[in-house]
C-alpha cells in the first residue's frame, strides 16, 4: 500500500508541473496577443505603436522605446529616421531608373543551315541597281519626243526661274508645247530609261538565273523586276528574295550590267561619273528607300562580300523604336521609307499630285502631269528639299521614328578592272547583240573589246559566312531586379521584409479604423 501511494503521489507531482508549463505557455501567449487585445482598449496611438515594435519583424523599432535614457532613445530614433529616409531614396531612385527602361544590347550568332527544310542557305538580298543615265539619248532625240527633249531639258535643271515661260507655253493652246502637258513626268523616265535587257548577265554556280530551280516552275519568283525612282528607272534583282546560297564561291551570285555609255544624255554625260548606283536590301523594301547606295564604274569587276544583320529593338520602350509604323507605299516601314512618303504627302497636299508614284501605291496617290509638275510639283519639291535639308530648322519637316526590326545585308566591296582578256574572249560571242544595241543615226556603235571595257559592269556577290548576326535590345532592368533592390535596402537599412509590410499595413488600417469608429474596429477585429 506504500509503495501504491508513493507512486500516485509522484504521478500528481508531474501531472502538476506539465499542467503549470502549459498554464505558463498560455499566458505567455495571452501576453504576447496584448498587442491586438490593446486596439479593443482606449489607449493612446503610442501606447499601440509601442505594444507593436516589440512584436513587428523588423527588431530595430522597439529600441525606441525600450532603451535605457533619453539619449539612447533620441539617438535610435534619429538613426531609425536617417534610415527609413534614405531608404525610401534609394527605392525611389531605383524605381525611376526601373520606370525608364534601361536596355542593353544582346549579340546573337545564329548559323542559317537547316537540314531539317528543303533549302538550305542563307536568304540573298534583293540587289537594286539603279542607271545614272536617267533618261537615254536615243529617246530624247526621236523625232516624236522633240518636245519632250525640249521639256525634260528645262526642267532636269531643278531651277525654279527658268520655269515661267514653260508654263506659259503649257498654257497655250497654240503653241505645240501644249499637245504634252498632259503627259506624266513618270512616262518619261519610264519610256526613256534604261531598257531590261541592259542586265547581261544573271548566273550562280555556273548556271543561268533562268535555269535555277527557284526560277522554274509555275509560281516561281521573278528574277528581275523594274522599278522607277527619283534616280531614274532600276533592275530589281532577285525581287522576291527567294534566292539563297552558301557562303563563298559556292553560294555567289554573278550579274552583269551594260552601262550604254554612248547612249548618255546630255544631261547625264557631263556629270563627274557614269555607272550605276547599288543598293542591297531586303525585299520587303525598295532601292529608292536606301540613300546609302554604292556607286559601281562600268569596266570594273567588284566582289561584294555580305553579313547579314538583324537588328530587333525594344518595342516597350518608345525611345527605342515606333512599333505602331506599319507597311508603307515604300515597303517595310525604315527611315528611307519615311522620308519618301513625307515628301509624297506634302507633294499631294500642295499639288493633288506626285512626281513618281511609289512601288506600293494601290491608288493613294496619282502620277503629276508635265503641266502639273512645272507649274507646282517642282517649286513645291525645291521648297520641302530646303526645309528638310535645314539642319538648323527648329522644327523637323518629317518626323521619322526607327523601325523595331530591321534586316541589314553589309557589304565589304573589292574591286579589280576587267580584263582585256576577257573582253577579247567575249567580243566574237556578243557581236550580234553589240551590234543591235548600236545605232548609226545618233553616232553609238557598239562592236569591240574595247566598247565592251566601257560599258560592262560585273559584280559577284556572295556571303562570307553562313551565320547570321542577331542585335537584339533588351531590358536589362526588371521587375526581379527592382524587387531584389528593394528588399535588399529594406533589410541592409531597416531589417524589413515583405511580412513587415503586412504587419505595418494592418496595424496602421486597425488602428486607425479603431479611432475613427470604434465598434466597427471591435466587430472587425473578433
Amino acid at each position: 500500500m506504500r509503495r501504491t501511494d508513493s507512486r500516485q503521489g509522484q504521478s500528481k507531482v508531474k501531472f502538476d508541473f506539465q499542467d503549470a508549463a502549459i498554464l505558463a505557455r498560455r499566458e505567455t501567449f495571452r501576453q504576447k496577443a496584448t498587442i491586438w487585445d490593446n486596439l479593443h482598449k482606449d489607449t493612446t496611438f503610442l501606447d499601440d505603436l509601442q505594444e507593436f515594435s516589440n512584436e513587428t519583424s523588423a527588431h530595430g523599432v522597439k529600441f525606441i522605446f525600450e532603451s535605457p535614457g533619453r539619449i539612447i532613445r533620441t539617438v535610435f530614433f534619429v538613426f531609425m529616421l536617417f534610415m527609413v529616409s534614405y531608404a525610401l531614396y534609394t527605392i525611389g531612385a531605383k524605381i525611376v531608373f526601373f520606370l525608364t527602361l534601361p536596355t542593353g544590347t544582346q549579340y546573337t550568332v545564329v548559323v542559317s543551315d537547316k537540314t531539317n527544310e528543303k533549302v538550305q542557305g542563307i536568304k540573298f538580298p534583293t540587289i537594286s541597281v539603279c542607271s545614272l543615265n536617267k533618261v537615254k539619248k536615243s529617246y530624247l532625240v526621236a523625232s516624236e519626243n522633240k518636245l519632250m527633249k525640249e521639256y525634260f531639258e528645262i526642267v532636269d535643271l531643278y531651277n525654279v526661274k527658268i520655269l515661267e515661260p514653260l508654263v506659259k507655253r503649257l498654257n497655250d493652246s497654240e503653241d505645240e508645247m501644249s499637245t504634252i502637258k498632259n503627259f506624266t513626268y513618270e512616262s518619261i523616265i519610264e519610256n526613256g530609261g534604261p531598257l531590261p535587257d541592259r542586265l547581261v548577265k544573271c548566273e550562280q554556280g555556273n548556271r543561268a538565273c533562268k535555269n535555277l530551280r527557284v526560277f522554274q516552275g509555275d509560281g516561281a519568283g521573278s528574277r528581275c523586276t523594274m522599278e522607277n525612282s527619283m534616280l531614274g528607272r532600276c533592275w530589281r534583282v532577285n525581287p522576291d528574295g527567294i534566292l539563297r546560297g552558301k557562303m563563298g564561291d559556292y553560294g555567289a551570285l554573278k550579274i552583269g550590267f551594260w552601262a550604254d555609255v554612248q547612249d548618255y544624255s546630255r544631261r547625264t554625260a557631263d556629270q563627274e561619273t557614269h555607272g550605276f548606283v547599288v543598293a542591297f536590301h531586303d525585299n520587303e523594301t525598295y532601292g529608292s528607300t536606301m540613300f546609302s547606295g554604292y556607286l559601281m564604274s562600268p569596266g570594273t569587276y567588284y566582289r561584294v562580300g555580305l553579313k547579314l544583320k538583324k537588328m530587333n529593338w525594344n518595342k516597350l520602350k518608345e525611345e527605342s523604336c515606333n512599333a505602331s509604323v506599319g507597311r508603307t507605299t515604300y515597303g517595310s516601314y525604315n527611315e528611307g521609307s519615311c522620308v519618301l512618303e513625307c515628301k509624297d504627302r506634302s507633294l499631294n497636299d500642295s499639288c493633288g499630285c506626285v512626281n513618281i508614284l511609289p512601288p506600293e501605291n494601290n491608288g493613294k496617290y496619282r502620277p503629276c502631269t508635265l503641266m502639273e509638275w512645272a507649274s507646282c510639283g517642282l517649286s513645291h519639291y525645291e521648297e520641302w528639299y530646303k526645309n528638310f535639308t535645314d539642319t538648323n530648322r527648329e522644327n523637323p519637316v518629317c518626323e521619322c521614328d526607327t523601325a523595331c526590326e530591321e534586316i541589314i545585308y553589309q557589304p565589304d566591296i573589292s574591286t579589280s578592272a576587267i580584263s582585256q582578256e576577257y573582253a577579247d574572249s567575249i567580243e566574237q560571242p556578243v557581236q550580234g547583240v553589240l551590234q543591235y544595241w548600236s545605232n548609226e543615226e545618233l553616232n553609238i556603235s557598239y562592236s569591240n573589246s574595247e566598247d565592251i571595257l566601257s560599258n560592262l559592269m560585273v559584280m559577284e556577290v556572295l556571303f562570307t559566312s553562313m551565320q547570321e548576326v542577331v542585335v537584339k535590345e533588351t531590358i536589362v532592368y526588371d521587375w526581379n531586379d527592382l524587387l531584389s533592390d528593394i528588399g535588399g535596402v529594406l533589410g541592409l537599412f531597416l531589417g524589413a521584409s515583405t511580412i513587415t509590410f503586412i504587419e505595418f499595413i494592418i496595424f496602421f488600417i486597425v488602428s486607425v479604423t479603431k479611432r475613427c469608429c470604434k465598434t466597427s474596429a471591435t466587430r472587425w477585429l473578433s
